[in-house]
């Protein structure tokens, strides 16, 4: 395969590219993906679904509309008990449907306007998806979280980044309503002056797969945002990274003071902090501490949702200072 073409962005001084080897990586994993799909499980599983009336032009669709409308993906869960009584290992018929998209879009996820780093987790995604144990496989089972995430991958809709994952979307009205009315003029004015709208935006995610997943790790973190970075740098029509979560309120940061470094990187270089009020208990703001419970319980502690917005330029220039986190 040729290598990709350089990038004219650029980001502290060096010109971006999709190296060869970040390129090959992909490639190759694709390649992986193809191998699996011949292993007699994977060829068993097809014919089974092929017995049961699916064309192969119908099994991509099930995870594209997956990756669009999580609550469709009943549709393959339909599927899977409709392939006989012969039960098959957990997860196996959502891993043969992910494959099988992969490979079916192989050619415009070669082509991925990218930086190296992205390229390179989603190569490591997708070397996951050919060869997962039979735990990880299981947790593949539509319509759970690694489900749907990985069906997001495949189709091009969610970007990995190491401990976080991004995809292309815009602030929901919603938020900004839920934002306190008299500091409302605050934001329009930041919206207006860095955005000029509510997006477009990369919008991050935890990664369902990342190394720990009982706890954040900070130098991780910076990674992931200086892998967004490269990818930011190579969409100049992206205004943003923006998030929302329990994690980066200042209510949970008071309580949970070890946390603060969730939100430095936003504070210290042109992010602004945007709190939207109550959190749900379901978000797992008690998850892992049995203090924040605590302090809920005696009245000193109320869980509180923020918003980060930070700019494309405040972002980029955190990671033009910040080389130690790149790859």
């Amino acid at each position: 395969m040729s290598a990709k073409t350089t990038f004219a962005p650029q980001l502290g001084g060096n010109v971006l590219r999709n190296d060869r080897t970040a390129a090959q990586s992909v490639a190759a994993a694709l390649d992986n993906c193809a191998a699996a799909l011949q292993t007699p499980e994977m060829r068993h599983v097809a014919r089974r679904v092929a017995a049961s009336g699916f064309r192969e032009s119908d099994l991509a669709m099930l995870i594209d509309a997956a990756a669009s409308r999580p609550a469709s993906a009943h549709r393959v869960i339909e599927l899977r008990h409709s392939l006989g009584a012969e039960p098959l290992p957990a997860g196996m018929v959502e891993t043969f449907l992910l494959l099988h998209t992969a490979c079916r879009n192989r050619a415009a996820l070669l082509r991925l306007g990218m930086g190296d780093g992205v390229l390179r987790c989603l190569a490591d995604e997708l070397r996951f998806l050919a060869a997962p144990t039979p735990p990880d496989r299981a947790q593949l089972l539509a319509a759970s979280h690694g489900f749907i995430s990985m069906a997001k991958v495949v189709t091009m809709r969610r970007f990995p980044a190491g401990q976080l994952q991004f995809e292309p979307s815009a602030i929901p009205i919603s938020w900004i309503l839920r934002h306190e009315p008299r500091k409302m003029a605050r934001l329009a004015m930041f919206l207006g002056r860095h955005l000029r709208g509510r997006g477009p935006v990369f919008f991050h995610h935890l990664a369902w797969r990342r190394k720990n997943r009982f706890m954040l790790v900070e130098k991780e973190q910076n990674r992931s945002y200086h892998r967004i970075a490269q990818s930011l740098a190579l969409k100049p029509n992206i205004k943003a990274l923006v998030t929302e979560s329990w994690l980066h309120s200042p209510e949970t940061l008071r309580v949970s003071p070890h946390l603060a470094w969730l939100n430095k990187p936003f504070v210290e270089c042109g992010g602004m902090i945007v709190e939207l009020g109550d959190a749900s208990e379901a978000n797992g703001v008690f998850t892992g501490s049995a203090e924040r419970r605590r302090l809920y319980e005696e009245g000193r502690f109320r869980p509180t949702t923020a918003m980060v917005i930070w700019p494309r330029a405040a972002m980029l220039d955190w990671a033009a200072n910040h080389t130690e986190f790149a790859d």
